[in-house]
């Protein structure tokens, strides 16, 4: 209907209304600032799972251990795939004897520090010699600093909580929302902006009069597209009779459903299982990694 005449829409389909499980997700997960959130927290989730378990940070919570010395030496020394500030991570392998019974460990360094043959001081922890390193070497591949590659989930975790906040209110009013019209009476840039395709689209806030209950009441929305909130001279808003000021301006919030000839809601389309996709790969890979988490270096 959006695509033909959308000052003709009219949803007929009073509240409350049964909204299916399938609409309620597309509505959620959707619009351009739920998408982008997940795709800082799958692509940061993913560097997180790769390189913090290959950091020292694994070692911060661990109590308890004694570390004694003992004399040992180099077996090899190796380049590893790794670089840190452009010098490659060295991979050593260390053999040394605890009471008459040997043991071998690995360590690391930021450039080689040690060549195969050599003799070196092993530290390893009294109650489990296996757990052992080379005296000045790193116990991991990179430093504790790559907890930085956390910001990035976060952010995207930022990003997603605020969306689907939004969502949930756009789904209970669709539930139990009037239908209305609104007039803009503001338009406002703000400091953001959306770039898509190498295109940038400002964002603005924009501000619509409704009337209900004999009181005149604004509905606020921000969004980069502007079309879709600028074809009609009056905007639909939905909004709780017994509370006006909790609505919703519907063609700024992303992914809701069509309004058909009849002015009933319509079913998404298959087509729709898209904005489903980031969320299942995130959630998903997060699971399997924590259950089987990487270990590159061993």
């Amino acid at each position: 209907m959006k695509n033909g005449n959308p000052a003709a829409r009219q949803l007929r389909d009073l509240p409350p209304r049964s909204i299916g499980l399938f609409t309620k997700a597309t509505v959620l997960f959707g619009g351009f600032m739920q998408q982008f959130g997940w795709i800082f927290f799958v692509m940061g989730s993913l560097f997180s799972w790769i390189f913090i378990p290959m950091s020292s940070v694994k070692y911060w919570f661990e109590f308890g251990k004694k570390w004694e010395k003992a004399p040992g030496k180099i077996v090899s020394a190796e380049p590893t795939n790794s670089s840190v500030n452009e010098q490659t991570v060295y991979q050593y392998l260390q053999s040394f004897e605890v009471n008459g019974q040997r043991y071998t460990g690995k360590s690391f360094s930021v450039g080689q520090d040690y060549q195969g043959g050599e003799q070196v001081t092993i530290e390893y922890d009294a109650k489990n010699p296996s757990d052992s390193h080379v005296e000045g070497a790193r116990r991991a591949a990179f430093p504790a600093f790559v907890l930085f590659v956390l910001i990035f989930p976060l952010v995207g975790l930022g990003f997603i909580v605020f969306a689907i906040r939004q969502n949930l209110k756009a789904i209970k009013l669709l539930e139990i929302g009037e239908f209305t019209r609104g007039t803009m009476c503001s338009k406002e840039a703000t400091n953001s902006s959306v770039k898509i395709n190498n295109t940038t689209y400002p964002v603005f806030k924009y501000s619509f009069d409704f009337e209900a209950g004999g009181h005149t009441h604004s509905a606020i929305c921000k969004t980069h597209q502007a079309w879709l909130v600028e074809d009609e001279e009056r905007e639909i808003i939905l909004y709780d009779k017994y509370n006006p000021e909790f609505n919703v301006v519907f063609d700024a919030t992303g992914n809701m459903p069509e309004i058909t000839e009849e002015g009933m809601l319509a079913r998404p389309g298959i087509g729709k299982v898209v904005y489903l996709l980031l969320p299942l790969i995130g959630i998903g890979m997060n699971l399997f990694f924590l259950f089987f988490p990487l270990n590159l270096m061993s």
